[in-house]
């Protein structure tokens, strides 16, 4: 039985590129969708590193707090993790076959968060950290329960 894949991206150049190159592989189409895109940073979008350093809102408080909002016209943390989990959502409700999903480090990890049942509060205490180029499995076992199979995985780029 050959399994059939539907792959979505986030619309932004980086993980574009990597989908197109995946989708090209396994002769797909790649769905963008604006959601998987990274937190919404506001003014600071475009900017420098050294701009956002300078113009980010401040901290009232060391810990991660989730309805902070790090730049002017941005997202919240809550609110990102809203829009990441309505997402996730609507595409699992449109499509019930295998999905492979390009996005960015921080969506990934609300993501999981989303597949694991996370309630936003929760977000204080975990986060999912994976570096670019990696492959990171969800999946479903036979009890109906989501699990997280791997996590992070950069064997297939061993040797480049």
């Amino acid at each position: 039985m050959k399994l059939s894949f539907t792959i979505y991206s986030s619309d932004l150049m980086r993980a574009k590129q990597t989908a197109n190159i995946v989708a090209r592989h396994l002769n797909l189409n790649v769905i963008e969708e604006i959601d998987l895109r990274e937190i919404n940073t506001g003014v600071a979008a475009g900017k420098t590193k050294n701009w956002a350093r300078e113009h980010r809102n401040p901290r009232l408080i060391k810990e991660f707090y989730l309805d902070y909002q790090e730049f002017q016209d941005g997202e919240t943390w809550r609110q990102f993790y809203i829009r990441v989990c309505e997402v996730m959502k609507m595409i699992c409700d449109l499509d019930k076959g295998n999905i492979i999903i390009v996005t960015h480090g921080c969506t990934l990890s609300y993501i999981i968060a989303w597949w694991m049942n996370f309630e936003s509060d929760m977000l204080g205490k975990a986060y999912f950290s994976a570096q670019p180029g990696s492959i990171s499995v969800l999946q479903q076992n036979n009890y109906k329960q989501n699990v997280l199979t791997l996590l992070n995985d950069r064997s297939h780029l061993s040797g480049l």
